[in-house]
């Protein structure tokens, strides 16, 4: 097998595309949840569960593919989980029952962590300078590629074929970025690798650093922001406009467009503006959109939800890579470590989130209202100190 020309060029394209499949681990499958629902028998809200069930699985995977990356090297998680993800997306395929399922879903989940901490800490290591400020923006426009194409691509399988075909894509486009990964060389030398014990000890060190604190606010508020419409929009377009799931895979896929739309805007803009700015931008135009949703507070309407969520997406998108970007810098010799708390502790947000969107009785607009306001309150709370410059921590042995 020849060498590869440019290696950190390559590290730029793949890394983004292994990432990509915690993008579509929800979006693909989501306008098949009725139906799924359906066919198995259990109510809308223990469909709506799986979501959390999975983001759970893939916070607990972070944190114990994180500890393996950091102290036996990127590929040793990055490959099981690769593996991992491909025969759990095989077992949801040929599911039966609602037990089945859920468990196929906890270990895709489970098996993200491994795909996506080893992927951004390889990046860390072998990308440097402003390459690797374009490098993450990349990565986050590769995450949302797959709210844009994966709810369009998942509907029309629902609607020609059956949810289960989803399954058999899951596994296919992780099969193929398994067999790409098998090309990257391990970028942690042994000399740096640490032992579990001190990588635990790290932990504490990470999560008591006040950058990493504002940047959990931001991004698990984001995630819980962007997952909403995925929740309910599915029942919400079948109950209330009568439309199908090619129709919500219409919606999804606009939802998607603006969140990477903002993310190119973040992208043109950033000699233009400093960092600080384009984060409160990003605030802006989400609390925009949060306000078009108070526009008749008292009645439901579905369109003006949407239009609402189109323009809060926008505006994480243009918000979104900047925060990524200064919390893996914090502990550059800990990037693995960093990227796996980054990670657990957004998809936890992101779990309970998606818990509280699944309880509650999308019945007028104002619930959609109070819902995004808490959630940017927090984001605000966690934005506003990340515009000052944050230290970066000290290396540690």
């Amino acid at each position: 097998m020849k060498p590869i020309r440019d290696y950190a060029g390559y590290v730029v394209v793949i890394a983004p595309l292994i990432n990509s499949v915690s993008g579509i681990a929800i979006d693909l499958f989501a306008p098949s949840m009725p139906a799924i629902a359906a066919q198995m028998q259990v109510s809308d809200s223990v469909m709506q569960s799986s979501i959390s069930i999975t983001l759970v699985a893939y916070a607990l995977g972070q944190l114990i593919f994180g500890l393996i990356a950091d102290s036996h090297g990127r590929l040793n998680a990055l490959l099981p989980g690769m593996a991992m993800f491909v025969l759990a997306s095989l077992l949801a395929m040929v599911a039966t029952d609602i037990q089945t399922f859920l468990l196929a879903r906890a270990l895709q989940g489970f098996a993200i962590g491994g795909s996506q901490v080893a992927s951004r800490a390889m990046l860390v290591d072998t990308v440097k300078g402003e390459r690797f400020m374009n490098a993450v923006v990349y990565m986050s426009l590769a995450w949302g590629l797959g709210p844009v194409l994966a709810p369009f691509i998942g509907g029309l399988i629902e609607q020609y074929a059956s949810w289960r075909w989803n399954f058999a894509l899951y596994a296919a486009y992780s099969g193929v970025l398994l067999i790409a990964s098998l090309r990257l060389r391990e970028s942690l030398a042994s000399e740096h690798r640490r032992s579990m014990k001190k990588s635990v000890a790290g932990y504490g060190l990470i999560l008591g650093h006040r950058g990493f604190q504002c940047a959990v606010l931001a991004m698990g508020s984001s995630q819980a922001m962007f997952l909403v419409w995925n929740i309910v929009g599915p029942f919400l377009v079948q109950q209330d406009l009568h439309r199908g799931p090619g129709f919500f895979g219409l919606t999804a896929l606009a939802a998607g467009l603006a969140y990477l739309l903002g993310t190119l805007t973040n992208r043109w803009l950033m000699r233009a503006c400093s960092v600080g700015r384009r984060m409160v931008a990003g605030l802006a135009i989400s609390a925009t959109g949060i306000l078009l949703m108070a526009v008749t507070p008292l009645s439901l309407n579905v369109p003006l939800i949407l239009s609402g969520i189109l323009v809060v997406n926008y505006g994480q998108g243009l918000l979104y890579s900047n925060i990524v970007a200064k919390t893996l810098m914090l502990f550059p010799d800990r990037a693995a470590t960093t990227s796996s708390l980054m990670g657990c502790t957004m998809m936890l947000c992101g779990a309970a989130g998606a818990m509280l969107t699944g309880y509650l009785d999308f019945d007028r607009n104002l619930t959609a209202l109070m819902l995004f306001g808490a959630l940017m309150a927090v984001q605000i709370l966690g934005v506003i100190p990340l515009r000052q410059p944050v230290p970066v921590a000290a290396p540690h042995t």
